[in-house]
């Protein structure tokens, strides 16, 4: 089945978030959810074993630690032996791409969901078969990160990020703009501290 709604949302088109058929993505996400959570964390290979359960088609072997937060599940893809520790948040509205080896320490979030700033291109009226007395209008930009990246605790990957290979993001930064390969980046918004290679 098509939705020209969620291939606006694919494409970083405006679109609803309110639409019933994301909803219907949303509740089919959270049952695999419950099954992916139901293998324990301490289970490592089991975990890899079920990504293509809830994640991308292609993903891992991978593992994501419990508990962990995500909207449409098949729109995250786990890259070869990646970590994710507790506490992680998955707004994948678009593609959120984690390569090989990839580390990513507790509560990270990674956000491909926004909005237009201006309140009149945000809020607009409702339109046939909407929930919603108005209509929200959603923007989603994919992100990627490289392989054998480091994530650092409490950071928060913004829409449309690329981090490039063998990049650290120190905890609790805010990436904000792509990351060049083999750098590190801190701060908010994060800010280029120095080559790995330093």
């Amino acid at each position: 089945m098509t939705n020209k709604n969620y291939e606006d949302m694919m494409a970083g088109k405006p679109h609803s978030g309110g639409d019933p058929y994301l909803f219907e993505l949303k509740t089919n996400a959270t049952a695999a959810k419950a099954r992916y959570e139901a293998i324990s964390n301490d289970d490592f290979q089991g975990r890899a074993e079920a990504c293509g359960d809830l994640f991308a088609e292609g993903s891992g072997p991978g593992v994501v630690l419990s508990p962990f937060k995500i909207q449409y599940g098949k729109h995250v893809k786990l890259g070869k032996w990646s970590f994710v520790n507790v506490g992680a948040t998955f707004l994948d509205a678009n593609m959120i791409t984690l390569g090989d080896y990839v580390a990513v320490g507790p509560n990270v979030q990674f956000i491909t969901d926004t909005h237009p700033v201006r309140p009149e291109d945000r809020f607009q009226p409702a339109e046939e078969g909407d929930e919603l007395p108005f209509r929200v209008v959603n923007l989603a930009y994919p992100i990627t990160v490289g392989d054998y990246v480091w994530i650092g605790a409490g950071a928060t990957i913004m829409p449309g990020v690329t981090i490039g290979e063998g990049a650290v993001v120190a905890a609790s930064s805010v990436v904000t703009k792509d990351v060049e390969p083999r750098t590190i980046v801190a701060g908010n918004p994060a800010r280029f501290l120095r080559s790995v290679d330093d």
